[in-house]
């Protein structure tokens, strides 16, 4: 490893101890008004973009004066055009706490490829704004803007590749989106699966349901997943290679579960069929064991076949398994 990725590594080690999304501070979220709303009432515009917000807790925001257009209050009756922006003012925000051990495997002109930890979610969502992955890596590439081309769940760990230009990004999000990207993750699952490698390839609904949450559905998108099994444990548990060749959201987690097969320490889809609101764990959680493992792509300017591999999670190692699982 170079000085400077190691210098890199480093500052981000620093980072745990002084999270910037956990100290107190003014979080204002860009509102964007899309073409559909133009002529509208900011209020309507508001109602129609965000459904899941009630009309009481605009109202409330409104009468705070933390709805802005610019640095002003805006008024809920205004008029609003395709294109305008907003801002949404959360004062004296707090984020929880995240793990932000995140390790940049390596670095060239074109991308970046670092270990994720978790809990950390990739990009500012809900609760999350500062205390991000990309947020973070941030202040360690303060020249660049990485540029996501995939995602990881905050509660998942592994392997992610960034972009540095939009040309690398372009290049990279189709090779995603062409299932030309090899993916292996580490899976500890609860129960044992009946044979020792297998397929799903139950399509998973585009929509959310409650709670953010996916399920299987018959007029949903085409999704396929391979299993092999690694090593079926006494205590009922079984640790399993997931490849993925297809990339939907949350799909080896929603192919797992609807197999009857949960993802351990799965805070979202539980035992039994069960599901609960999406939600990032705490530091104190016990982690969900789903590891992005293995990497392999084509370099977008060389055309080269490269390959990455993340190092082992903590809980691969527990009492009664095998020492690695490569």
């Amino acid at each position: 490893m170079n000085a400077t990725l190691r210098q890199r590594n480093e500052d981000l080690r620093q980072l745990q101890g002084r999270l910037p999304g956990s100290l107190p501070y003014d979080n204002v979220r860009p509102i964007n008004v899309p073409a559909r709303c133009d002529g509208k009432s900011l209020f309507e515009c508001l109602i129609m973009v965000y459904p899941q917000v009630s009309e009481a807790e605009w109202n409330l925001w409104f009468s705070e004066g933390h709805i802005l257009f610019g640095d002003v209050p805006a008024d809920p009756n205004v008029r609003v055009r395709g294109g305008q922006q907003f801002s949404h003012l959360f004062p004296n925000t707090t984020e929880p706490d995240v793990d932000a051990a995140i390790e940049v495997v390596t670095e060239n002109t074109a991308f970046i490829v670092v270990q994720k930890p978790a809990p950390l979610p990739v990009h500012p969502c809900g609760r999350f704004n500062l205390n991000t992955l990309t947020s973070l890596l941030s202040t360690v590439y303060p020249q660049d803007e990485l540029r996501l081309v995939h995602r990881l769940d905050a509660n998942t760990t592994g392997l992610m590749v960034l972009a540095r230009t939009r040309a690398v990004a372009t290049d990279l999000r189709q090779q995603f989106e062409l299932n030309k990207v090899q993916k292996q993750y580490l899976v500890c699952c609860s129960g044992h699966p009946l044979t020792d490698e297998f397929v799903c390839d139950e399509p998973i609904a585009k929509e959310t349901v409650a709670g953010g949450t996916r399920e299987l559905r018959q007029d949903g998108r085409e999704s396929r997943t391979r299993f092999r099994v690694l090593e079926k444990c006494a205590d009922g548990k079984a640790f399993l290679h997931a490849f993925p060749e297809t990339g939907r959201t949350n799909q080896i987690r929603v192919h797992l579960w609807g197999m009857g097969l949960p993802v351990l320490g799965d805070p979202t889809y539980l035992a039994d069929g069960q599901r609960m609101a999406n939600q990032t764990l705490t530091l104190a959680d016990r982690p969900m064991c789903l590891h992005a493992q293995r990497l392999s792509f084509t370099h977008p300017r060389t055309g080269a076949a490269l390959h990455f591999q993340a190092s082992d999670p903590v809980w691969a190692g527990e009492p009664g398994t095998s020492s690695s699982f490569q």
